[in-house]
């Protein structure tokens, strides 16, 4: 029996969310935001755009519809998924009325805990919330939310730390209106969890979530050292590697002050407007910054900064025979893929449709992004530094046409169980915190380096599913940012042709059917792109599932 996904919903990021999805990994399988970070800006339902009030009147083209059909197809299943998504701010009732039967589990933290890991990690300027600010500012103004949300974010150019606080609280408001306000107010199972609570008991907040969901907590996975162990993280961001004991907030009393009245004025405007039980449900749930001690910031980096790395040899890409196939002996590299998708562009097939990413997902670099759209220029460049780095944030139609433009295929699930076998994984569970170059040191050019680690990879083949449903695709490895034990590595998973993740890249495989001699040049990719598009736009009654057979079909042949 398929069922609907659990839903981590924080008050604002940095509440655990983290720690969260990572203790259940075992358990269940994971979506990291799929609405605030796999949608771009343009589409509809995007937490960056003006959210409508209903689906209907979106605006969503035949790909919008398509793309959001199979996102939320792939978000259930058995066992039961865990969807994570923080700040969603406007988009939070569209959302949440998406998936009205989902149990949620709601992350909250004080204010001064929030800001005090904003400021640790320099978060508000690498995370450019000056402008993030500005924007749910300005959709505030829309005339839907104007009348309560407007007064709580004044246009007037605040200092950081009482935006952050304005913001804290109107994304609270608006989870808590979706959840509790309204003439059918949301009756979906709910377990609130503090992160004061899970540092200061993590036994009682285990037991607490294990019952609410009806799971059994996964053991901690016990992997062997990597060999990249050597080496020290060089962004702990979103590391859940360690483990807090103690509640110290490290902000000086100013800031701790601006903070705080930010937060109490913003209530109080809100109390005007709002029904008393999302106002109080809030004070509640921001309730907390007297369980920390506060102490002043120890002048120390605020995170490691990945230095430049020195230009690297770079092995040829070369296929070297593993079992029945030829597999590459790199990962397809970020400059890789910048130049097809320049060349996919040139030929007319751009990768964001109204905010559907086709190709890749373009995240700014400050959120791992490495692949950027210039277009003044026209072309895709790489954050400098990154090039030798594996793509990723590839969809799973990018590395099938990535594949069929160098000549390859992607490797079946079997095929990747078999020639994984025995090999130890390099760059896993968090040890370097981010993506490495593609040639493991100490490896040879005739070697194949990361069959497992750095990212996993996408599968030429899938679950067997109805007809009429969406296709999806497995998954395969560990990555940077997953664990590498036997089980975690060899775990099914699958996502949708149009998923993407911060963790997933491209591997190439060749038989005989599959050399130099077959590959597609990409004017000729962009012409079978475009066409499948205009099918999917023109299509009223073919179900998602054939036309993911369509798309497959013509990459194939």
């Amino acid at each position: 029996m398929v069922s609907p996904p659990a839903l981590a919903l924080g008050v604002f990021e940095r509440v655990g969310s983290n720690w969260l999805s990572d203790s259940l990994r075992g358990a269940m399988p994971q979506h990291n935001e799929p609405f605030r970070q796999q949608l771009g800006r343009e589409h509809p339902l995007s937490p960056g755009n003006r959210v409508p009030p209903s689906l209907q009147g979106t605006g969503l083209s035949g790909l919008g519809w398509h793309h959001l059909l199979c996102a939320l197809s792939d978000l259930h299943g058995q066992p039961r998924h865990l969807v994570k998504e923080t700040n969603l701010f406007f988009a939070t009732d569209t959302v949440l009325g998406m998936l009205p039967e989902s149990p949620a589990v709601v992350l909250t933290r004080a204010p001064i805990g929030i800001a005090s890991s904003f400021a640790r990690g320099r978060l508000w300027d690498r995370w450019r919330y000056g402008d993030r600010y500005a924007q749910v500012a300005a959709t505030a103004r829309a005339p839907r939310w104007r009348t309560v949300f407007a007064p709580l974010l004044p246009q007037d150019d605040p200092d950081p730390a009482t935006a952050l606080g304005r913001l804290i609280v109107v994304n609270s408001l608006l989870l808590a209106r979706a959840l509790f306000d309204g003439d059918q107010p949301s009756r979906r199972p709910l377990l609130v969890i503090p992160y004061e609570q899970h540092v200061s008991d993590p036994a009682r907040t285990e037991a607490a979530l294990t019952q609410f969901l009806g799971i059994g907590m996964p053991e901690v996975a016990d992997e062997s050292p990597s060999a990249a162990d050597a080496t020290t993280a060089t962004d702990t961001t979103f590391a859940t590697t360690g483990r807090k004991d103690t509640l110290v907030a490290e902000l000086s009393s100013g800031v701790v002050g601006l903070v705080s009245a930010a937060v109490e004025k913003a209530i109080a405007q809100a109390r005007q407007q709002l029904a008393p039980e999302v106002t109080e449900t809030v004070t509640k749930w921001l309730a907390g910054d007297s369980q920390y001690e506060v102490h002043e910031p120890v002048p120390r980096p605020s995170h490691r900064v990945r230095a430049q790395p020195a230009p690297q040899r770079m092995a040829k890409p070369a296929y070297r025979p593993v079992g029945q196939a030829q597999w590459r002996n790199l990962l397809v590299t970020n400059a890789e893929m910048a130049e097809l998708l320049t060349m996919l562009h040139a030929g007319g097939a751009v990768n964001s449709r109204l905010g559907t990413n086709l190709l890749v997902c373009p995240m700014p670099h400050e959120r791992g992004g490495r692949l950027h759209h210039d277009p003044a220029d026209r072309r895709w460049r790489v954050s400098r530094g990154y090039e030798s780095h594996p793509a990723y944030w590839v969809t799973w139609i990018g590395a099938a046409v990535a594949a069929a433009w160098f000549g390859a295929r992607l490797p079946s699930r079997a095929e990747a169980l078999a020639a994984t076998k025995g090999a130890r994984a390099y760059n896993s569970g968090y040890v370097v915190g981010d993506s490495c170059p593609v040639m493991e040191p100490g490896r040879g050019e005739r070697e194949i380096h990361h069959l497992i680690g750095n990212v996993q990879i996408w599968c030429g083949d899938g679950p067997a599913l109805p007809e009429s449903q969406p296709m999806q695709r497995y998954l395969f490895g560990a990555a940077w940012n997953t664990p590498s034990t036997e089980g975690a590595v060899s775990a099914v998973r699958s996502r949708y042709l149009l998923g993407s993740s911060r963790g997933v890249g491209v591997r190439l495989v060749r038989d005989p059917h599959t050399t130099d001699a077959a590959r597609l040049g990409a004017w000729e990719l962009a012409h079978l792109l475009n066409q499948w598009v205009d099918a999917v736009n023109e299509s009223a009654r073919t179900t998602p599932g054939g036309l993911d057979r369509l798309l497959i079909s013509s990459l194939d042949s």
